[in-house]
């Protein structure tokens, strides 16, 4: 004959029995809880019973806001992981810079600490001790931000649950003054090119601001004679130490079309007679399309092209960068009155503000033509 006994056992006891089971106190005084997750039990310590819960739970949010969470990756590998994902969404040159600014700035001193483990205090301490080398709040700006799209990516895709530079303040830009010719510059650096092709070109260039990547992709068939236009379709850029046509522009806004003036037309019409004749001559000519090439048709390096900005800068008597001659374009037309949106259009620049931006020096000529108009205005 068996006896039960209901003997009703009240629910707080029921939830500390089961507490019980799963911590135990170590003998060094510590309390040891454990977590079973796909068959793999973690241990968690405490110096009580509410801490290592609390270790516990904290791993368990972790782990629901970054389900991919790896302990042991590095930073150096989870970069490399996500460049070579990247890598087809974005243009060469980028890609090459990301690279580089990588390796030269971040990861000699970050590459093997633990994703996990990062902190923001290290990324304040690497911008100091950058900056403390004499690098440019520019160039430490820049490469920083190539870490944070890195590790955004991360948090994207589970790896982490927060981005350690959340909070972490990049270096701003120094802003510098733009350097541009005057009317009176350009035209003497104009008269000291006797290279015909090379006149064409810096010709070229002062009238339409293009960059130089982008005047070296120009394909002759991207200008249009009857509508007196030039489109923007490709580049060229250096990549491994070598010159490559590139597909790809600056940003989208890079692509673009603008129109040109009679006397840049004409210029335009000289050389594409002159690349047709190299084109015959040549034997060996490879045949890009390019309108500013060399002899045998293969694209021009463009440390060439700056080798000869330096040179001719030299010749007209001031310094000179191939760049200024995109400055000079944009500068001269602000001053004659034109607007900065078209300004902006011409360029190619990404957003208005970037344009108001570079040439907020040109506003002091501009508001003095306001004033000689103020008078007649009503």
């Amino acid at each position: 004959m068996s006896i039960f006994v209901n003997i009703k056992v009240p629910s707080e006891y029921i939830f500390i029995f089961k507490r019980a089971i799963f911590m135990k106190k170590r003998p060094d005084g510590r309390y040891k809880v454990s977590l079973t997750i796909d068959g793999k039990r973690h241990y968690f310590y405490g110096r009580t019973i509410k801490e290592a819960e609390q270790r516990r739970n904290n791993y368990k949010n972790t782990l629901h806001s970054a389900p991919n969470i790896d302990y042991n990756i590095t930073l150096g590998q989870w970069l490399s992981i996500w460049l070579r994902g990247a890598k087809p969404t974005l243009a060469t040159d980028t890609y090459e810079s990301y690279v580089y600014q990588l390796r030269q700035y971040v990861l000699p001193t970050m590459a093997k600490i633990k994703l996990i483990d990062l902190q923001p205090h290290m990324f304040r301490k690497l911008i100091a001790d950058l900056l403390a080398l004499g690098y440019s709040n520019r160039s430490v700006q820049y490469a920083l931000a190539v870490v944070r799209i890195g590790l955004n990516q991360a948090v994207n895709d589970g790896v982490l649950p927060i981005s350690p530079m959340r909070g972490v303040k990049l270096p701003q830009k120094q802003k510098t003054q733009v350097s541009a010719l005057s009317k009176n510059e350009a035209q003497r650096l104009l008269g000291v090119i006797s290279n015909p092709c090379h006149y064409n070109l810096y010709y070229v260039a002062l009238h339409t601001g293009l960059r130089r990547s982008e005047i070296l992709g120009l394909r002759i068939r991207d200008v249009n004679t009857k509508a007196s236009t030039i489109s923007v379709n490709q580049t060229v850029l250096i990549v491994g130490g070598k010159p490559i046509i590139s597909a790809t522009t600056k940003n989208a806004a890079s692509r673009r079309t603008i129109s040109v003036d009679a006397k840049t037309l004409s210029i335009l019409r000289r050389q594409i007679m002159w690349t047709l004749k190299n084109r015959m001559a040549a034997s060996d000519y490879e045949d890009n399309g390019l309108l500013f090439c060399r002899r045998d048709g293969r694209p021009y390096d463009p440390k060439y092209i700056s080798h000869t900005a330096n040179k001719y800068g030299k010749s007209a008597g001031f310094h000179l960068t191939f760049h200024m001659l995109r400055h000079t374009h944009a500068t001269l037309l602000l001053k004659a009155g034109v607007h900065f949106k078209v300004v902006q259009v011409r360029l190619g620049h990404s957003s208005f503000q970037q344009t108001m931006d570079t040439y907020s020096h040109v506003l002091p000529d501009i508001e003095e033509n306001v004033v000689d108009k103020l008078i007649d205005l009503v």
